[in-house]
Parts: C-alpha cells; structure tokens; sequence
C-alpha cells in the first residue's frame, strides 16, 4: 500500500483528494509515463495550456454573447424606426447578417394571393425581388410546415433546390432557416441565413439568435402593415416584452435597463443565480438597486447623465450554495422619433466550474514546482561543479556537454519559477512591497544586466531615459516585469535591429516603454498576448517561442501595483510594449 501511496506522488494525492481523477486513471497515467517517458515539466505545460485555454473560451463565449445581445436589440429598436417595406428589408438583411456573422441573409414572405413565396435579396445594395413557388427548395418546407433547419451541407439535403443559387448567381455552403410567426403563429415569412463566415457551422446558439431576430421582424412588418397608429412608447414597450421572451430559456443570465422605458428585461437565469423565486416581479427600481450592488457603477446616474462608467465584475454568490458568477455588460443605442435612447445589457455567467478547475490546477502546479525546484538546483549546482574542475579536469567535448546540461536544467529552473509565480499571482500570495522607487536607477540596471546579450546577438539597446521621478512601486518586481518585456523583444528582433526604451511621465503615472523595430504582432494576436500559456509566433519565421508565460506574468505584477500595460503593433512595424507606475507622492 506505501508503495502506491508513493508512486503516486503529492501530486496524484491532490487529484484524488480534489475528485478529479479516480485511482484507476493514476495507474493508467503511471503506466503511460513509464511507456512514452513524457516528463512531468511538459506534463504541467499541458494542463497549463487546457485549462488556459477553457476558462479563456469560456470568457470569449461570454464576451461574445453580451456583443450579439446588444446588436439584436439594437437591431429590434432599428427596425421599427423603418417606415416603409423597402427600408425595412434592407435593414433586416444586413443586420441579420452582421449578428449571425454569416455572408449573406434573404428575407421571404408568403403571398397568399398567388401561393407563392417573394424572396428578397441585396444586389449591390439595392433590394431585389425573385418569385418563387410556395412549395420550392428549403424556405418553401419551412415557410409550409414552420420547423426551423439548420445545414452543414445544403447540397447534401433533398429539400435543397440549386436553381435558388443560379437566380442568385450565388454557391450555398451552411445554411440557417428559420420561420417568421406571427402572434397567432401563422407563418409570413422565412429568414435564410447563408455561409457562417470562416467556414464555419452554424451552432445552436446561432440558432437561437436567429429565432430571436425573426420575432423582431415579425413585429416589426406587423406595425408597418397595421393601420393604427402606434406611439414609440407602446412600440418600446413591446419590444421589451419580446426580448423578455426571447431570452427566457438562455443559460445565462440576461438584464436589460434603459431610460426611456419602466419596462425592463430580466429572465428566469438571473433569478436562479441570485437565489430569488422564479416567479418573483422585478421592478426598474430594485433591477437598479441590484446591478448598483454588484459594482457595476451608479447605474442610475450612468442612465439619465451618462456620468461615470460601468465596468466588469468578478462575484461570488452564497446563497443558494456558493457560486462565482462573471458579470459583464454591453451598452445599447437606439431611439424612437430622434429620443435619445440610452442602456445596457448585463450578462450574468456561472462560471464557478471554471474557477474550480482553474483552483486546482494552480494548488497542482504550486506542489510540482516545490518539488521540481530543488533536484533541478542540485543538478545545476553539481554541473557548475563538473565544468569548474572540481572534479577535475575536463576535455573540451565534456566542457561542450556539460554546458547543454547546465543551459538545460537553467531553462527548467524559469520554467518552474515562471509556473510557481503564475500560481502565487492567482493566489494573489505573491508579495508586492510598494515604497519609493528610483526607477531611472532601476532601468539602468536592468539595461546594464543584458548588454552582453544585445552583445551577443548584434541588437543595440538603447537607453532613453533620463529625468525620471520616482514611483510607488516593488523595486524588484519592476526589474522582473521590464526583464521579462525586453526579453520578448530579443525574441523578435533580428540581428542589426534595436531595442529602445524610453519612459514618458503623465500627471499621476510614468509610463515605461520598451520599443523594437522586430516582425511586429498581428492585430488578431495582440488580443491574445496576455494571456496564460500563449504563444506568439514570429511572422518572418513562423516559429513560437517561449511557453507563453512571460507577457502573462508582467501584466500580473504591473497590475499588482496598480499599473496598466498594453502593446502597440503592426505586422513588420515592430512592437511597442508599455505599462504604467503610479508617481510617488
């Protein structure tokens, strides 16, 4: 039983003790190892890198999902401000393109008169209408039964018809329709919503924003065809308790407020997240008194004076049982008849999964790196040893080997230290000593420290500092956040090249900037740079380098004492890196 016990290690211990893994799996782990030798530093990468890479999608998603919220509700409040049938489907097409990220939409409505479908499309921005029958290809099936369908291959299905791409002069890959109810669910129409945009399928969620916006041009074509006249009020008023509707059975949790309107927007999710009844009636006023309490802002005064700011919040709930729930928000725009009309749409997500995996990952790598860090001392100390003669003397291919050795086990030491250092941060254990800082001295230093690398790779580093009033600031987490920034442009900077840095002094902060004429970043990439495990590749030649550890790290410990950093790039334009130190004063 020890001898298991023992195999497993403190880390396999841990797993147990967490729930993850079952003793089966560490067995089978253990027998793994033993047949493919994969070694436990590359172990730590992997988990490092999967559970990045799921909290950050489960982030994307939720920053995602409150941008396409607030595009379908502007869109709604667009399309009643159409005032005649032309202009409505020209609204309804781009929009409905431009939330479902698709390459095009087609808008069909039955004609009872003739028993045929009038299918709507764009042509260079001017609306165009073809005629087709009521019983023809895949909006003739949906317009007749009212299902929705969703296709990864439309040629792949019978109900497709190929002639709607020759009238159209178009080729149909994905295809997303979806009917057009009215109140009494009679179908009047078909939304056709064609090529998701970078090959891909349309998902569930799609589905729901595209049975969402379908609601919305039902009412709209309703209020068009009415022959009352209707008041923005009432038009508002509607809209909100549609959007009630549409939202009720999302997983997330979905508020809506604005100043133009009593009528607010909160459905079953947000209830079950905050502990309340299902049943229970919320106000415009206690919607307000909640989302003040979470730290969003004066959401009233953000409201009526657009005063202040909203930002982001990070909870955690007790009641019922202890929930971490991320709370972001989207503003919205519209107006009825010029009314300026002002609001938001906060998002509720439970990501308390997330942050479990993400607890246990760091109480994992925490104990791997103890563990690590003192064998790969000893191996370093005992190879600096070797290669000084204590043991005696050394050819010069033992010299050449003993310093692979020892380049080796240094890169395994910042490996772990990097790891252990991520870990602390998130614990927020990592200790952050705040007092006057010097840092002209600082960056002097730190500069000094390199210059036989800059040496050693033809790179000039050039110090254009000078002047500099001290900060509020850790001294030697300073040293590591420019260490650790000035190492990313060697990594990008061809031979030849420079490296500047240069600070700029602002009313209440320095700023500290660290300059290269390297590859550049690409835009799409400069998004991603901060976060834990990402690589950046080197566009000239399309290597990765580093464990994607170092940028997260400095964006921890500027923020830590109260700094902000961002870099600013272009492809084959060199980067500049800049973070932010409060003055001391």
């Amino acid at each position: 039983m020890k001898t298991i016990e023992k195999s497993r290690g403190k880390l396999g211990q841990l797993l147990l003790e967490k729930k993850m893994v079952s003793e089966e799996q560490i067995e089978e782990a253990l027998e793994v190892q033993k047949i493919n030798g994969k070694s436990l530093g590359d172990i730590l990468i992997d988990l490092g890198n999967t559970t990045s890479s799921l909290i950050t999608s489960v982030l994307s998603v939720a920053r995602r999902t409150e941008q396409q919220l607030a595009r379908l509700f502007n869109a709604s409040i667009g399309m009643l401000q159409c005032v005649e049938h032309t202009s409505l489907f020209k609204f309804i097409m781009v929009e409905a393109a431009r939330i479902l990220e698709a390459d095009m939409c087609n808008l069909f409505l039955v004609d009872e008169n003739s028993g045929k479908l009038n299918c709507f499309t764009l042509d260079k921005g001017k609306v165009k209408e073809i005629r087709t029958p009521l019983t023809r290809g895949l909006a003739g099936y949906v317009a007749k039964t009212g299902e929705s369908i969703n296709l990864e291959d439309a040629y792949q299905s019978p109900l497709f018809d190929p002639q709607i791409d020759e009238d159209m002069e178009y080729k149909t890959r994905t295809v997303l329709c979806f009917p057009v109810k009215q109140k009494n669910n009679k179908v009047i129409g078909v939304l056709r919503v064609v090529n998701k945009k970078g090959k891909a399928l349309f998902t569930s969620h799609d589905e729901w924003l595209c049975k969402s916006f379908a609601i919305f041009v039902s009412n709209a074509i309703s209020m068009i065809n009415g022959k009352k006249a209707v008041s923005p009020d009432t038009m508002i008023t509607e809209n909100m308790r549609l959007f009630n509707l549409a939202v009720e059975d999302l997983p997330e949790g979905v508020i809506i407020i604005t100043n133009d309107t009593d009528s607010v927007v909160v459905n079953p999710a947000v209830k079950w997240m905050l502990g309340w009844k299902i049943n229970k009636d919320i106000d415009k006023e206690n919607t307000t008194l909640l989302l003040n309490g979470l730290g969003l802002g004066d959401v009233s005064k953000w409201l009526e004076d657009e005063v202040g700011m909203l930002t982001s919040q990070e909870i955690t709930i007790q009641i019922p049982g202890s929930k971490v729930i991320k709370v972001d928000f989207a503003e919205i725009n519209g107006g009825m008849n010029n009314k300026r009309n002002r609001g938001c749409i906060v998002v509720f997500y439970d990501i308390t999964k997330e942050k479990e995996v993400d607890h246990v990952k760091s109480e994992f790598i925490t104990i791997a790196s103890h563990e690590l860090l003192s064998p790969i001392t000893s191996m370093n100390n005992a190879v600096n040893l070797i290669l000084q003669g204590m043991l005696g003397p050394n050819t010069e291919p033992q010299k050449k080997f003993l310093r692979i050795i020892s380049d080796g086990t240094k890169y395994l030491s910042y490996l772990t230290t990097s790891l252990l250092d991520i870990a602390l941060l998130e614990a927020g254990k990592i200790p952050v000593k705040k007092e006057k800082v010097d840092l002209e001295a600082v960056i002097k230093s730190t500069i000094e420290s390199l210059w036989f690398k800059a040496e050693e790779n033809k790179i000039s580093l050039i110090n254009k500092n000078g002047n500099t009033p001290s900060v509020l600031a850790d001294s030697n987490r300073v040293r590591q956040a420019l260490l650790n920034l000035l190492d990313n442009a060697f990594k990008f900077t061809p031979h030849g090249g420079e490296i500047i840095v240069e600070t700029n002094t602002t009313e209440n902060e320095v700023e500290i900037c660290v300059k290269d004429n390297g590859v550049g970043i690409l835009l799409e990439e400069q998004e991603k740079i901060f976060e834990r495990f990402y690589q950046i590749e080197n566009t000239a030649t399309k290597k990765h380098y580093g464990i994607g550890l170092g940028l997260s790290i400095c964006k921890d410990i500027v923020e830590a004492q109260r700094g902000r950093i961002w870099v600013e790039s272009k492809e084959r334009g060199g980067s500049n890196f800049v973070f932010t130190l409060p003055l001391y004063k």
